[in-house]
């Protein structure tokens, strides 16, 4: 049975712990805070995550979605990762999670129909690609969420104030911005807070 009440306090601090302990980021409250409001109040049913980690926003896009009836699918590249996300899931009581090990690239093929929320919390270098793959997956109506696009405010520094290993991040990270505020089937809105969120409308 779906869990629809607040998620257990001591799980999430451990499932915070255990992530910090093995260097995964995790959503700020305050994201967590909006994107639960997205949902419940978009009636958003249909939630697809890319970039899992250990299963912290996942857990929030869940409990969320539980509550419209819906359910969340998960992509996570690290298969330590997938496995270490599902122990807490099973944890938390919620039913309505699948979650997939492997690229997003090789795993969004075989996933059927469109969906109406979308949450790329990945690898910002990749914003770009996932973008192509993604949205003739979003329905019209819906939603594409990212995080960490005011990272180190990458976006605003000068090429040459960025390390050199960070200037390919910034120029994609740019790209992928510049992209979705001015695609003409989307409204978009950058929002400060944690490392930054970006939030897309697909028109209906």
């Amino acid at each position: 049975m779906k869990n629809l009440g607040n998620l257990d306090s001591e799980l999430m601090k451990k499932l915070a712990g255990d992530c910090e302990r093995n260097f995964v980021a995790l959503i700020s409250p305050e994201t967590a805070d909006l994107l639960t409001l997205l949902i419940e109040c978009g009636r958003y049913s249909r939630i697809l995550e890319i970039g899992t980690g250990l299963g912290y926003s996942t857990l929030f896009l869940a409990q969320a979605s539980a509550r419209n009836g819906g359910n969340v699918v998960t992509i996570e590249r690290l298969p330590q990762r997938v496995e270490r996300a599902r122990e807490y899931f099973y944890e938390s009581g919620l039913t309505n999670i699948r979650s997939y090990a492997g690229d997003a690239q090789d795993v969004l093929p075989h996933l059927p129909g469109l969906f109406d929320f979308i949450f790329m919390d990945a690898a910002m270098g990749q914003y770009l690609d996932f973008f192509q793959d993604l949205f003739p997956r979003l329905c019209p109506g819906g939603l594409l969420v990212a995080d960490n696009v005011l990272f180190e405010n990458l976006i605003d520094r000068d090429r040459f104030q960025v390390p050199r290993r960070r200037r390919t991040m910034q120029q994609r990270l740019r790209e992928f911005l510049k992209l979705v505020q001015e695609h003409p089937e989307l409204t978009t809105r950058i929002f400060s807070i944690g490392d930054g969120l970006v939030v897309c409308h697909r028109k209906k």
